[in-house]
């Protein structure tokens, strides 16, 4: 009979704590009003005078949560409820908090004359609910309310590839998995904090494209750090000789040369034939700069010059440029540059003015500090998304195919090496797919910077 007593109260006990993990929803739409009329969302009618509010139309149960939709007053948008993101997680995880039972906890209890006391000190053992918020707008609001946080870990894996298309998956969000199309936006600015996810997802983008186009793909890889995230992919088949550039010397070389083939698809392959760009006229070599850490070439007004070009012009040349940097500002990412690249990816960052300049709205400095979490903008819409996780390991066994052993400046003389003659063989290969190298370190003036030149 004992036995049989303290079954049913941590029956209902658990059937406690279950109504009080889901009664929240039922006052939620009602949290979420307030928050919003609060905080300013509502606006005066200027021809009846009466203040508009924002209206609840409708509320449906998701996979993981709560839809709410609802109706905002004429002359406000999804931008002013993204500014607000933030104050609605704060405002839904205030005493959001439920009873957690597990069988430890049940199995933990010794029945004695003491057991009711330990039943009731589980009721004051709770957790938070830890939600999370999505907001979209298709001409009314809707807000997403989920339970529990988007996962931090996503693992990469070969289904995630797409190949024979320049269709990059970037992680996933509750929805699926989030791609970047570069054929149909062909650059990408990446920003973030130190530590953020920025060298991971650029890592991940070059190997992704080697897998899925291995002869039609081509790399200049420019690391103003020093070169260790991209030291890897230096002996590939599918990176230009000589195109790792970690100074300001060589990148104006490497962008220079780029410049020139790009100007060479135009002059003698484009224009003569008729072809507004590459996808018309068929070609299926594909070109791409990646730049790490680029704001350090903004006080070189040459440098900025040539890459705003390629940014320009790249588009119909199949050269396209993915941009990224720790400090995004407007020195950072140049106007002419920026107004160029509308497709955006951003990590944490430390205030809403890096936000807006990245995103052109605020958002990324609430993002949480987890490593991979970011807010990928597309055209117009932005969705938050965990970053898909390659690890070191992982890239050096997917690229292992791809490394060559390239030949010392004498090697071409001993012709009774098996392995010159095979890398020649490579070499080739990369100069069909690669870019022209027609200039030499010398033909460059000296480079000069914006400031500070005695």
């Amino acid at each position: 009979m004992f036995t049989l007593i303290s079954t049913v109260a941590i029956g209902g006990l658990a059937g406690y704590g279950y109504l009080q993990s889901n009664a929240s929803p039922k006052n939620e739409s009602k949290k979420i009003l307030k928050i919003l009329n609060n905080s300013g969302m509502k606006i005066k009618d200027s021809t009846t005078k009466k203040t508009e509010t924002v209206r609840i139309l409708k509320r449906r149960t998701i996979e993981g949560g709560t839809e709410y939709v609802f109706q905002i007053p004429l002359g406000l948008g999804q931008k002013d409820v993204l500014e607000r993101k933030h104050l609605l997680e704060d405002g839904l995880n205030t005493q959001s908090r439920a009873t957690e039972l597990s069988s430890r906890d049940i199995l933990g209890i010794k029945w004695d004359k003491n057991a009711w006391k330990q039943i009731k000190e589980l009721f004051k053992k709770k957790t938070p609910n830890k939600k999370e918020i999505e907001i979209d707008f298709d001409g009314t609001l809707k807000i997403r309310v989920y339970d529990e946080p988007l996962t931090e870990k996503l693992i990469w894996d070969k289904s995630m590839l797409s190949p024979g298309t320049w269709k990059i998956c970037l992680g996933g969000d509750r929805q699926g998995r989030i791609y970047h199309d570069f054929d149909e936006r062909k650059h990408l600015i990446i920003a973030g904090v130190p530590g953020s996810g920025k060298s991971v997802i650029m890592k991940l983008i070059i190997t992704c494209l080697m897998l899925q186009n291995p002869n039609d793909v081509s790399f200049s890889l420019i690391d103003l750090k020093g070169g260790p995230a991209f030291s890897r992919f230096k002996d590939c088949k599918q990176v230009k000789k000589g195109h790792l550039g970690i100074n300001m010397e060589e990148s104006l070389r490497i962008l220079k040369e780029v410049q020139d083939d790009m100007e060479n698809v135009y002059q003698n392959i484009l224009v003569p034939k008729g072809f507004e760009d590459v996808t018309e006229a068929g070609i299926k070599r594909r070109h791409f700069i990646v730049i790490d850490e680029a704001a350090d070439i903004v006080d070189y007004p040459e440098v900025v010059d040539i890459l705003t070009d390629i940014v320009r012009k790249g588009r119909g040349s199949g050269h396209y440029v993915i941009y990224s940097t720790q400090y995004p500002s407007a020195q950072a990412v140049p106007m002419q540059i920026k107004r160029n690249i509308p497709s955006r990816l951003s990590y944490v960052l430390d205030s809403g003015t890096a936000s807006t300049t990245v995103l052109d709205q605020t958002g990324a400095e609430n993002l949480p500090e987890i490593p991979g979490r970011g807010i990928y903008k597309g055209s117009v819409n932005q969705k938050i998304f965990q970053t898909a996780f390659m690890d070191n390991e992982e890239i050096k066994k997917q690229i292992a195919p791809f490394i060559i052993i390239r030949p010392r400046e004498d090697d071409h003389l001993d012709k009774n090496s098996k392995e010159t003659t095979e890398n020649r063989g490579y070499t080739l290969i990369i100069e069909e797919n690669g870019l022209s190298n027609t200039s030499s370190n010398s033909s460059y003036p000296q480079l000069k910077r914006r400031s500070k030149r005695k």
